[in-house]
């Protein structure tokens, strides 16, 4: 009785191979028939990169007094009038010590936060580990992208996280011998420390970038009418003039900057007042600006293009010219060859996809094109070409391949099985032969009349 069941399922199972086997055959004989590309997402858009010269107001800061600089505030950094923007030490060991004592008051803050009953009597060791680990992914991030002005915010996250997570665990009760600690090293160093010997100050509210290049007189929104392409050039090549001695930093009158560069105006359909998308190579963050002004010059391959934008950030204070890439017009969509794309007998624009086997018809919108393909627009519609759908790109497609199942059956009589082929799959798709293919019904019923390759 074992040996009959077993013997019955072998079989069964033999069978069942035996019949995938021949259907993968016919299957990959029919899609052999047919070059097809498959359907998925892609931008496209009209970009220009070049070096570009950054375009700011700004008035250079004096200082006066030989000394070491230490700078409080970052570069970016929106300053008021009469705020300090650099101290003048007479050592640098002096500024050691004045930054240890900043960090160590820091660190105790820290732990102190990190102790707080209000805190760690509620926390769940799960959730802070899982904070931790957050943390950690977005630390990693940033250390890829060279993001140092938010590393140190977010390191310090991490260390009140990790604090709180060993008190949560009775690893540590309390942090109070660390802050005494913390407190013996800071008296120590503040009887030390020595106060600069002179205090910078802002004379107008702006933003402050601790470096010069000596193009601030040269290079202001006044200056942009007498640019040339030749002095563009200059600057290009000599990004960094020797400045005057005895300079602090600068001021830059405003978050507005511009830029201005060489393209060549047969590259892109760039446009005066378009408003543009610009990356750089110093930062992975983007910005959105507006085209100014595009200058010819005498070669027919060069023109002055200005942008201007209002978005400042530390990244883009820390030189003068930087290479760019402005991109205009970003479409994104399903992309369609342009070869496959047929007509309908309502004229409606779409492709021929392969469905197994059968062929179906699918309408495209269309929200961009070029030569070689269009980008069609993604929708939920099924009626429209969607992701992954198999283009056919060559083959030809004939009445038989449809024919099974928009007829009847001749000895069932039953009604055709709903199908997703065109009713137009019999008309030449070539809008230009569709009257002689109508007059060519009787080759289209026998099979042979061929509808596009």
């Amino acid at each position: 009785m074992m040996n009959t069941v077993t013997v019955r399922i072998l079989v069964f199972l033999l069978s069942l191979f035996i019949l995938i086997t021949v259907f993968s055959q016919i299957s990959m004989q029919f899609k052999d028939r047919y070059v097809t590309e498959t359907a998925v997402m892609y931008s496209s858009a009209e970009k220009v990169s070049f070096q570009g010269v950054y375009i700011r107001n700004e008035s250079v800061i004096r200082g006066g007094t030989t000394g070491v600089l230490s700078y409080p505030n970052a570069d970016g950094s929106k300053i008021a009038n009469g705020s300090a923007v650099a101290y003048v030490y007479r050592s640098e060991n002096d500024i050691y010590t004045d930054h240890r004592i900043e960090q160590l008051k820091e660190e105790r803050e820290l732990l102190e936060s990190a102790q707080n009953p209000g805190t760690t009597e509620v926390a769940e060791p799960k959730f802070i580990s899982s904070l931790i680990d957050d943390e950690y992914q977005t630390i990693a991030v940033l250390i890829a992208e060279n993001d140092l002005e938010d590393l140190e915010k977010e390191r310090r996250q991490l260390q009140t996280l990790m604090d709180i997570y060993h008190i949560v665990i009775n690893e540590e009760t309390d942090f109070n011998d660390a802050i005494s600690s913390l407190d013996s090293e800071i008296s120590s160093l503040e009887a030390k420390r020595k106060d600069p010997v002179n205090v910078i100050t802002a004379d107008s509210t702006g933003y402050f970038i601790s470096h010069t290049d000596g193009y601030e007189g040269t290079l202001s929104f006044d200056s942009i009418g007498s640019l040339t392409v030749d002095k563009i050039k200059e600057i290009i090549n000599d990004p960094d003039k020797s400045s005057s001695s005895g300079t602090v930093g600068k001021m830059v009158d405003g978050y507005e900057w511009k830029m201005a560069g060489i393209i060549d105006p047969k590259s892109a359909d760039f446009k005066v007042g378009s408003s543009i998308t610009v990356k750089f190579t110093s930062t992975p963050d983007t910005v959105t600006a507006t085209i100014e002004d595009i200058v010819d010059s005498d070669d027919p391959n060069e023109s002055l293009i200005i942008i201007s934008c209002d978005e400042l950030t530390f990244d883009l204070v820390q030189r003068r010219v930087e290479r760019v890439e402005l991109i205009l017009n970003d479409y994104e969509g399903i992309r369609v060859p342009r070869s496959a794309i047929r007509f309908d007998k309502d004229n409606q624009k779409g492709v021929y996809i392969l469905l197994g086997q059968r062929i179906a018809f699918k309408k495209i919108e269309t929200v961009y094109e070029c030569d070689e393909y269009i980008l069609s627009k993604a929708t939920s519609d099924t009626a429209y070409v969607s992701i992954y759908d198999d283009i056919i790109t060559e083959g030809e497609i004939s009445a038989d391949l449809y024919a099974e199942e928009t007829e009847p059956a001749e000895d069932e009589g039953s009604p055709p099985e709903e199908t997703y082929i065109a009713d137009d799959v019999k008309e030449e798709t070539s809008r230009t032969d569709r009257e002689t293919d109508e007059e060519s019904t009787e080759e289209t019923e026998s099979g042979d009349d061929e509808l596009w390759e």
